[in-house]
């Protein structure tokens, strides 16, 4: 490496590389422009998806047992639409709001069923006689059904609280059109200008949820966040880049590459046929990030040139002969920390990553081909001198001062870090979709309103097998499942409600044998009695058939569940299959969207495993082969790995969960944070073959540390974009990637000094 910087030959390359542009430099400028712009047409197409399919892989044994649980039982693609009348449910105005939405969210066509207080299919009648009528049918004796509504199992913590004060409709959505995002929009978008104008009315404030409404929000917030974040991206890094240079090449060097990457990378996604999602339409604030740091280098390394009377292409010259090689290996080794990221399962992350590691080639290319070619091409003497925020302390005494106080600077690093890693015991990995959204976002307030005062906001489906045709009507099976529903109430408090069909054969066998020694019926041949009498009886339009299967053979037990860590509910489903294996012969499979999305846990830890040691692995190769030197790999390694130990610390003290986020947010903290080690090493590699191991520090102060600052700088402020998102995972990306990038400047510029001057003595360089 030091050889490339200091070798004849390789300046001599550098400057016949700098003639060929400058000869060419007006054909280049227009070319590159022409070919952005010829891409960016396809911009056009530019669309947007949220399914719960994107985060699966498509031959995902998951996603394949998830759709066989559609066909078999309809889907679970329902909203909830909640509202609390603190004077009570059981009076006319409630009454009659809830038989009004009930009438308007069935007119709705891509709506199977509404499920209500006021259309609950309420049981009665003898032996002789049975009926099941609509449970309002008018608003006479309220109090009476007010008194048989908080003791029906079948009603409460379902469609009402024990007070009466809150109620809930289910709108379940066709199984054919239930899990296609646009109709999730659309149904969304219609129940909410139902409710608003029922809130007019009635001044009752309505609350949605539900799963479809989970797959709305993330593309309406992937909407959103592209409306947003990508003007914000380029507003943010304008503004810093004049705040820093105050000139018009100051901003227009950088914003064309930034500007020319992302427009390159965002037509390459739709070229390819992919569709914008919660992650990718974070392309251009990343893309910022990484032009900046790319760019930022080289072109103060050329004002830094020009500052001492060269002229424009001797700068030039100069400055890509000292950075090339370091911007190259940055380049590469920020690629790789995206790169890592297409190795994923999850489509978002995976098609992040490579349209990332795209564009820190592009950037590299752009930044070396195009940024010189505009330089080249300014026909006045340009002069100018950006901030310089390292006059903070004194520049040229840094290494005296590293050389004098190492020791004390790494102890203070070394209790500093053990204070920080103690926030590791809290840190706790978390991907419940719920969570996903901010508190004040629709999903998230109406899911919250439904735990704090009706049942669990989340629901997941257990599927009991029989193993046989008719299994279902054996006495002996329904026993069990009133056994294991007992069992599982008790190990898992978060269980606020569950139902299935043996709930409704409890109901009629109370109805028609209210004096019967036992709740559940104990002949077969009964049982499936009541099953054709309750089919028979249920009002037009209702069916048992996302309660059962065809064959009789399988059931469907729905549990609600409060909002709980992804980590309990997969210990949850763990001990429901372990539960049926060692109890009974029957088979039982946890289903739903909750169910999916608490899967991705294993993805987020995949994520971070994969991504963290492929990239560690592949920094740490590349950078023996240049250093040559396992002691200098060695130095190098640790102030890049202790940032991701260190925040992960921070994280445990703040309550910031490890989601999807977070786990991308390793990777580029690692691919990021060697950008600065890169250029460090670059010019002290460079400087102590020449100087002192002081006048070296100063030297490399001189040269990297304004960079070094204004690139963090820069890209921290950059990444707080991400804050402005309703995306849960993105807002705890900016707050990681920026906490730990802001680690690795102060441990780059204090600690790897400090370390370097404790071995100068025994190097040989």
């Amino acid at each position: 490496m030091l050889s490339l910087f200091t070798s004849k030959k390789w300046r001599v390359k550098v400057q016949r590389y700098i003639d060929i542009i400058d000869k060419y430099k007006y054909i280049i400028i227009i070319s590159i422009t022409l070919i952005v712009a010829l891409l960016s047409i396809s911009l056009k197409n530019l669309a947007f998806e949220g399914s719960y399919r994107i985060w699966f892989d498509k031959d995902s044994n998951i996603i394949k047992s998830y759709d066989k649980f559609r066909e078999d039982f309809s889907g679970d693609d329902t909203f909830i639409v909640a509202f609390e009348d603190k004077n009570g449910i059981f009076n006319k105005k409630a009454l009659q709001t809830i038989i009004d939405l009930t009438n308007e969210f069935e007119s709705i066509s891509e709506v199977e069923d509404v499920n209500s207080l006021s259309n609950y299919p309420y049981m009665s009648g003898t032996n002789d006689e049975f009926t099941i009528n609509d449970f309002i049918e008018d608003f006479n004796n309220l109090e009476t059904k007010k008194a048989i509504a908080i003791k029906d199992n079948l009603i409460l913590n379902q469609l009402i609280n024990k007070d009466a004060t809150v109620t809930a409709i289910a709108i379940k959505l066709s199984e054919q059109v239930g899990s296609n995002e646009a109709v999730n929009i659309e149904v969304q978008k219609k129940l909410v200008e139902i409710t608003n104008k029922y809130s007019k009315k009635t001044g009752y404030k309505f609350y949605v949820t539900g799963a479809p409404s989970i797959t709305a929000s993330l593309v309406l917030i992937s909407q959103h966040d592209a409306m947003i974040l990508m003007p914000l991206a380029v507003i943010v890094v304008v503004l810093i880049l004049y705040i820093i240079f105050r000139n018009m090449l100051g901003i227009l060097i950088p914003s064309v590459v930034i500007v020319f990457s992302f427009l390159t990378v965002l037509s390459i996604q739709m070229l390819l046929g992919y569709k914008l999602n919660n992650f990718t339409v974070n392309i251009p604030p990343f893309v910022s990030a990484i032009s900046i740091a790319t760019s930022m280098h080289l072109y103060l390394s050329w004002i830094y040139y020009k500052l001492k009377d060269m002229d424009n292409k001797s700068a030039i010259v100069k400055a890509l002969q000292t950075n090339i090689i370091p911007i190259a290996l940055t380049s590469f080794t920020t690629a790789v920390g995206f790169a890592t990221l297409g190795l994923s399962q999850i489509e978002p992350v995976s098609t992040l990553g490579i349209a990332i590691t795209s564009a820190a080639f592009l950037a590299f290319i752009f930044s070396v081909v195009l940024v010189p070619a505009i330089i080249l091409s300014l026909k006045y003497d340009y002069k100018t001198k950006p901030i310089r925020l390292i006059n903070l302390f004194n520049v040229d005494g840094y290494g005296k001062f590293i050389r004098k106080n190492d020791k004390k600077i790494i102890l203070i690093f070394t209790i500093f870090s053990l204070v920080l890693s103690y926030g590791l015991k809290d840190t706790k990995i978390d991907s419940n979709s719920i969570k996903y959204f901010s508190k004040d976002s629709m999903v998230r307030s109406g899911s919250d309103f439904v735990q704090d005062n009706l049942t669990g906001a989340t629901i997941y489906e257990i599927i009991i097998d029989s193993t046989k045709q008719d299994g279902i009507k054996d006495p002996k099976f329904l026993a069990t499942v009133d056994k294991f529903e007992k069992e599982l109430k008790a190990n898992f408090k978060n269980i606020r409600f569950t139902t299935s069909i043996k709930d409704i054969l409890v109901r009629m066998q109370e109805v028609l044998k209210p004096n019967a020694k036992y709740k559940i019926p104990q002949e077969q041949n009964l049982i499936a009695q009541y099953l054709l009498l309750y089919d028979m009886n249920l009002p037009m339009g209702k069916t048992t058939n996302d309660k059962m299967d065809s064959n009789y053979q399988k059931i469907r037990l729905s549990i609600n569940s409060n909002i709980e860590d992804t980590s309990k509910d997969l210990k949850m489903i763990d001990w429901i299959n372990k539960w049926f294996e060692k109890n009974t012969s029957y088979k039982s499979e946890v289903q739903g969207q909750a169910t999916i999305f608490a899967y991705m846990q294993s993805s987020v830890i995949d994520i971070l495993i994969i991504s963290i040691g492929t990239t560690l692995a592949i920094v740490i190769l590349l950078m023996w082969f240049v250093l040559k030197s396992i002691r200098l790999t060695l130095l190098f390694i640790i102030p890049n790995i202790m940032p991701l130990i260190l925040v992960a610390g921070v994280m445990g003290y703040l309550g910031i969960t490890i989601d999807i986020g977070v786990a991308i947010s390793a990777a580029v903290i690692l691919g990021i944070a060697v950008d600065d080690s890169i250029h460090f090493f670059g010019k002290y590699l460079k400087a102590i073959k020449t100087y002192s191991f002081e006048k070296s520090i100063d030297y490399v102060i001189h040269h990297s540390a304004n960079a070094m600052i204004l690139t963090t700088l820069i890209l921290s402020l950059t990444f707080s974009i991400f804050a402005t998102s309703s995306f849960i995972p993105n807002i705890n990306f900016a707050i990681v990637t920026i906490i730990a990038l802001n680690i690795a400047l102060l441990l780059d510029l204090v600690l790897l000094p400090s370390m370097l001057s404790l071995f100068d003595k025994n190097e040989k360089y």
